[in-house]
């Protein structure tokens, strides 16, 4: 757990006092994997092709609902991974903000196939470990995570690479079909876990592949930190999706540009074996200007990759580090509330008095206030268990300064924090 010094967390109450207050928006970025999806390929047509439509829903009945974008497709799998990420503005303090993923089989010839859905509010998403959360499919089977990460534009890394030599995993009659991905490590519902942010098109028959040039966002890869860790893996393109890995490198973008300019290449390894030459032919590092004027990055060439939001905001001075930022780090948010019973707020069985309980089920001031503050913290509380107190209330001739409110020493959600202040 991250801890947090007085001071510290004083000044992480009064930014999140501040954001509710001024309502500010930031841009997020929300990034899909599934895992045991149901294969509604049919029989004897093999594995689903899956590719999800994600949709921003409208809070109110007027309002249409926004397709946002789609991913790639993945050929022949039930545990996709995509890598197309999704960027919007998000209101902190603000209305619930739901996003809809449907997950389709792609049909060449006829209607695509659907595999499931499920629904996610981004708050609750960024409250969750690792700010990630597993929704279970509706409609179908198998698990859907979704990730919000705060979007940053780092500029892009304009890479293009090549192999020599790589060892064929193919047999005597054939030669393996390379492609790479980028994997960095990142905290999930699980802990550490690496996930992939790039991925590039295959060459087919090639054991000195020359990839296409690749533009890929610094801020997916690696939050603009050029030294941070990542791995490039190097696959044996398979049509069944069961791609078999050629060997990685562990590097950096730091690492990328200095292989680069020396002109030495990465040696690639699986087990322990030398598994050919990685050589690195263009590797630059370009500004959030002009972003727009370079070509879109391609995937796997039997993939499709749909536009799927509007360009990240130009980059921002660092400065003190945000409230999504201390929750991104590992923050971990505890909500307790504590209600003031004392005099002051007037006799609770008088109507017009900030206690009095109505009978027709009309909130008072405290109720009002605990829904509203509660709605909006209770999201990044990870056990949803909350401890409610009192103070200043007079019973048995004794004025208590903290007494425990209902019959639980913790309540679950806002409705359990409402009961337990209605049973004191």
């Amino acid at each position: 757990k991250l801890k947090l010094t007085h001071t510290e967390t004083h000044t992480l109450l009064l930014q999140y006092c501040t954001l509710m207050n001024n309502k500010q928006t930031m841009k997020i970025s929300v990034s899909f994997k599934a895992t045991k999806l149901k294969n509604v390929a049919g029989a004897f047509k093999g594995t689903s092709d899956p590719f999800a439509v994600v949709t921003l829903l409208g809070n109110h009945r007027d309002d249409k609902p926004r397709i946002i974008g789609k991913t790639e497709v993945i050929k022949n799998t039930l545990n996709p991974d995509w890598v197309a990420t999704f960027t919007f503005d998000y209101e902190l303090g603000g209305e619930p903000t739901n996003i809809l993923v449907k997950i389709f089989d792609e049909v060449r010839k006829g209607d695509n196939k659907s595999m499931g859905s499920a629904v996610f509010e981004i708050g609750s998403i960024l409250g969750a470990k690792g700010s990630t959360k597993a929704k279970r499919m509706q409609d179908g089977k198998g698990t859907l995570y979704a990730r919000v990460e705060k979007a940053k534009s780092c500029g892009t890394l304009k890479l293009k690479m090549s192999g020599v030599k790589l060892t064929n995993l193919d047999g005597f009659f054939n030669k393996s079909d390379p492609f790479y991905e980028f994997v960095k490590k990142e905290t999930g519902l699980r802990g550490t876990e690496w996930n992939v942010v790039h991925r590039s098109s295959y060459i087919k028959d090639n054991l000195n592949p020359n990839w296409e040039m690749d533009n890929i966002d610094l801020g997916l890869l690696c939050l603009g930190n050029l030294d941070e860790r990542v791995v490039l893996t190097i696959f044996d393109h398979e049509g069944d999706g069961k791609h078999e890995l050629m060997g990685e490198i562990e590097t950096s973008v730091n690492g990328l540009i200095a292989a680069k300019r020396t002109g030495k290449g990465f040696t690639l390894k699986r087990k322990g074996k030398n598994m050919g030459t990685i050589v690195v032919l263009t590797a630059e590092v370009c500004d959030g200007e002009g972003e727009d004027d370079l070509p879109p990055t391609k995937a796997m060439s039997n993939v499709r990759i749909t536009p799927t939001a509007p360009p990240l905001p130009r980059p921002i001075a660092a400065g003190s580090p945000a409230f999504t930022d201390y929750v991104r780090g590992g923050c971990e948010i505890n909500l307790c509330v504590a209600i003031d019973f004392t005099g002051s707020n007037g006799d609770p069985r008088k109507p017009g008095t900030l206690h009095y309980i109505h009978p027709d089920g009309q909130l008072n001031d405290y109720e009002k206030a605990i829904k509203s503050v509660g709605s909006v913290l209770t999201k990044y509380d990870q056990d949803q268990k909350f401890p409610v107190v009192g103070f200043g209330a007079k019973y048995g001739g004794v004025v208590r300064h903290c007494f425990q409110c209902g019959p639980q020493e913790e309540v679950d959600g806002v409705n359990g924090i409402l009961a337990a202040y209605r049973q004191t």
